[in-house]
């Protein structure tokens, strides 16, 4: 019988001003793995010094840099440390350490990237956030051909590999889907594990509706840079469509009336012009794209 190891497990919190949970959150995952990184992302309380008395290791922001420069921070120290499996979550005790045995289990079983998923706890999530949290899984499933439950939870385990090969860019919130496009373009195997997910009043420190919107922006030029073809073929082929509608409608008023409605003309003429031009934009794109890989 061959006796299998213990892997070394770490695990990284990004934290903005969680002087208030941070010392418990430390203190309960400290129980799950073998060492705590907290990368303190410019706080102006005592996030940094609690977590420290709690028993992480800190590494500091000088200025608030922003979500995923956090996550981003916390990958790097992995990839010095080397472990077997990177945890990560949210240091305002949204999320709960004692899960971490089952969010690392599936990198156990050969995966690479394990995404936490709250579709089991939706009715508690509030409409509008479900909504947003739709329309941005949508376009991420798009984007990685993934066809996941839930794209934007910050519970994750990552393997050795996914550690050693993800490269991420985002600097903000929409680093979450990011690491899915980047996951999906690697070709690592991604898993979902339920997990549950308590929401406070303070959880937050972004509105909703302006992250929903700065998040779903950043998809989209994702898409535009990852599909070229499909982001500007789309857009163009709907504007040659209008504009070959709006061409239909000036031979119908110039047969009428003998009179070239120069509005309608000029409107059927730059949809027609920018979505060719578009549709082009993305065969060019493509192409290029290909050439690069």
């Amino acid at each position: 019988m061959v006796k299998t190891s213990k892997p070394r497990i770490i695990a990284g919190m990004p934290a903005y001003n969680e002087g208030e949970y941070i010392g418990t959150m430390v203190l309960n995952t400290r129980q799950y793995v073998d060492e705590v990184i907290v990368i303190d992302d410019g706080s102006d309380d005592n996030t940094a010094e609690i977590a420290e008395l709690a028993g992480a290791e800190v590494v500091r922001h000088n200025k608030n840099k922003g979500y995923g420069a956090a996550i981003q921070s916390i990958i790097a120290e992995a990839r010095k440390k080397d472990p077997d499996i990177l945890v990560i979550l949210d240091a305002d005790a949204q999320h709960r350490p004692q899960e971490i045995p089952n969010i690392v289990k599936p990198i156990q079983e050969g995966y690479d990237f394990v995404i936490g998923s709250r579709e089991e706890q939706r009715n508690k999530i509030p409409l509008f956030r479900r909504f947003g949290q739709k329309v941005i899984l949508r376009s991420i499933n798009l984007l990685s051909k993934k066809r996941l439950t839930d794209s934007e939870c910050g519970f994750r385990a990552f393997s050795r590999k996914a550690i050693s090969t993800l490269k991420l860019k985002e600097n903000g919130m929409a680093v979450s889907a990011e690491t899915v496009a980047e996951a999906s373009r690697r070709d690592l195997k991604v898993a979902e594990v339920p997990v549950s997910v308590t929401y406070r009043k303070d959880s937050s420190t972004h509105n909703p509706v302006a992250h929903g919107l700065g998040v779903f922006t950043r998809i989209l030029v994702m898409i535009s840079e990852g599909k070229p073809l499909f982001f500007f073929g789309i857009a163009g082929t709907i504007l040659v469509v209008l504009g070959i509608i709006a061409g239909i409608r000036v031979l119908q008023l110039f047969a009428a009336s003998n009179v070239l409605p120069v509005g309608t003309t000029m409107v059927a003429v730059l949809f027609l012009v920018v979505g060719v031009f578009s549709v082009f934009t993305g065969l060019i794109l493509r192409a290029l794209s290909r050439r690069r890989d």
